[in-house]
């Protein structure tokens, strides 16, 4: 099963026969066998039909809607889990401050050390300074992770480590025209932030199809405060996943080449022909640098590729695409909400 991901501007989703067409002008730009995909994300200017949508509700494809920037709109979903027992397991456990705090601090110590390991491969080769630094900061902060005595002062925690590892995380771009001087966002102000901002957002969204499939509620989370309309539990989960799947691939894209500064431009410069047929985006004067389509397109392509790299997964001696690492560590978590295991976060090697 695969994502099918919808980014010419203009265009349109159409379902002919077995096939999801997407089409352009009247013409076919390229089509996918509809059995094969899982979900479809559509990002900016793009028309569904409403047959094509009728199918997608039927056939319980997730259908997720962005900005051609990448920011997450909604979703179209079949039908909310119907599993009413995990979901008054998940809300009871969370009434309880001494569970959430216990499991916060998973979510953290999973954070703290895949940012650690990913420091460590790189600093391997760099033997910079001002890394190994970081490193001697952010151990020094986990070891303190266990005597939090509330979520506020494990935020804390976060918080600091965050302002250190992202403080070192220029030193790890081997190139000389893209550069990082520190973690920005809303709008992100250089290349480095959009990407990372971007892949923050896909990674959300496949942390959240995973939620789906397992019936949790993504509003009821630990770490993360509840607001209406913030995806808390999503936000948790995401945490010791940010370095493995979004930071690591950011540095290597960059650092090969794949993304190159000509992916980008500034809001006054005329965009490329793909946008010609863009939404309005009223926000758009507020980004003083957007990834092109063709810089978008390569960006999706590696994220995908990534999702799909398969590693060790410990818990069961298996050999899983990150993307099955995701749904098991949901899965566990489920179980830790029925009393039937030990949430532990994954640890990148």
């Amino acid at each position: 099963m695969s994502i099918l991901y919808v980014t010419d501007q203009g265009a349109s989703l159409v379902k002919r026969g077995n096939r999801l067409v997407v089409e352009k002008a009247r013409k076919t730009i390229y089509w996918v066998h509809a059995f094969k995909v899982s979900q479809v994300v559509v990002m900016g200017n793009i028309s569904i039909s409403p047959a094509t949508i009728a199918f997608l509700l039927q056939d319980g494809i997730d259908t997720v809607f962005m900005s051609i920037h990448g920011r997450y709109r909604g979703r179209l979903i079949s039908q909310f889990g119907k599993n009413i027992d995990l979901r008054r397991a998940q809300f009871k456990k969370m009434e309880d401050e001494k569970i959430k705090i216990a499991l916060a601090k998973t979510y953290i110590q999973g954070k703290l050390n895949n940012c650690r390991v990913l420091l460590r491969r790189y600093n391997r080769e760099l033997r910079q300074d001002g890394v190994t630094s970081a490193l001697h900061q952010i151990r020094i902060m986990s070891r303190r992770v266990p005597e939090a005595e509330s979520v506020e002062s494990l935020m804390g925690l976060e918080g600091k480590s965050a302002a250190v590892y992202f403080g070192c995380f220029g030193k790890l771009i081997k190139v000389n025209d893209i550069v990082f001087e520190g973690r920005n966002r809303r709008p992100p102000r250089d290349p480095v932030n959009v990407l990372l901002s971007l892949g923050y957002t896909l990674l959300a969204n496949a942390i959240q199809t995973q939620v789906h499939v397992v019936g949790l509620d993504p509003y009821l989370g630990c770490l993360h405060g509840v607001e209406y309309g913030r995806p808390s539990l999503i936000l948790d989960l995401m945490e010791e996943f940010r370095p493995v799947l979004v930071d690591s691939l950011v540095l290597t894209l960059i650092n090969k080449k794949i993304i190159q500064v000509m992916d980008f431009y500034r809001p006054d410069e005329r965009e490329p022909a793909a946008f010609d047929f863009a939404e309005e985006d009223t926000q758009r004067k507020e980004y003083p640098i957007l990834l092109a389509h063709g810089g978008m397109k390569k960006f999706i392509t590696h994220f995908e590729g990534r999702l799909n790299q398969k590693v060790l997964y410990s818990p069961n001696g298996k050999r899983l695409r990150y993307r099955d690492v995701c749904l098991e560590q949901v899965r566990l978590l489920a179980r830790h909400l029925r009393d039937e295991d030990e949430y532990k976060p994954y640890v990148m090697r």
